[in-house]
C-alpha cells in the first residue's frame, strides 16, 4: 500500500477518519466531530519534525493516517512528540496501522540519528482500546504509568495508559 505524506486535499478524508473515531470510540476523548478546516490548516503547517503520512488504496481512497505533533509547547519538549494513528473502518485489520506507524517511526529515527530530531515519541490509549495498546507494545512503545479515571466519554470515565517510545 502507497504511504506518502498528507498535504492539505486530504483533509475532508482525515476528518472523516477522525470524526468516526469521534462519534464511535474512546480512541479520541473529543465529545464533538472536528470540521475539515482543522485539519486543513494543520496540513498546510507541517514541519519536517512533524510529519503526517497517510497510507491510500490504489484507487485513491485514503485508508488512514498517522502523524507526529507537538507534546508540549515548553522549549524543555522540544525533542518530544505526540503521536496518533487512526484508520478508516472498512480498513481496520488490514495492517494499514502498523505500516503507518512503521513509516512515521522510521521517520522520526532517521532524523534523531541526523542529530536534528525527536528524542521520544509518546502517546495516550484509552483503557480498553486492545488494537493500540497491541500496536504500541508491537512497536516498542513502553508502558510508562496510567492515569486512573482521567478521560470521559459516553457517560463513563476512563484510564488511560502512558506510553513511551525513545528512538
Amino acid at each position: 500500500m502507497p504511504i506518502r505524506p498528507a498535504t492539505p486535499d486530504d483533509a475532508i478524508a482525515i476528518t472523516a477518519i477522525y470524526n468516526d473515531a469521534i462519534e464511535n470510540t474512546t480512541a479520541v476523548l473529543w465529545h464533538e466531530p472536528k470540521p475539515a478546516t482543522q485539519w486543513q490548516d494543520r496540513l498546510a503547517d507541517l514541519s519536517d519534525k512533524y510529519p503526517v503520512l497517510v497510507a491510500q488504496e490504489p484507487t485513491g481512497q485514503i485508508m488512514g493516517f498517522a502523524g507526529l505533533f507537538t507534546y508540549d509547547s515548553k522549549c524543555g519538549y522540544d525533542d518530544v512528540a505526540e503521536w496518533s494513528v487512526y484508520i478508516a473502518p472498512t480498513c481496520r485489520g488490514r495492517g494499514v496501522g502498523r505500516a503507518l506507524a512503521e513509516a512515521l517511526i522510521n521517520t522520526a529515527r532517521e532524523k534523531a540519528r541526523s542529530g536534528d530530531g525527536l528524542h521520544s515519541i509518546v502517546s495516550r490509549v484509552t483503557a480498553g482500546n486492545t488494537a493500540s495498546a497491541h500496536l504500541h507494545d508491537r512497536l516498542g512503545f513502553r508502558v510508562v504509568g496510567t492515569f486512573k479515571r482521567l478521560g470521559h466519554k459516553f457517560g463513563q470515565r476512563h484510564d488511560v495508559i502512558a506510553y513511551q517510545l525513545i528512538l
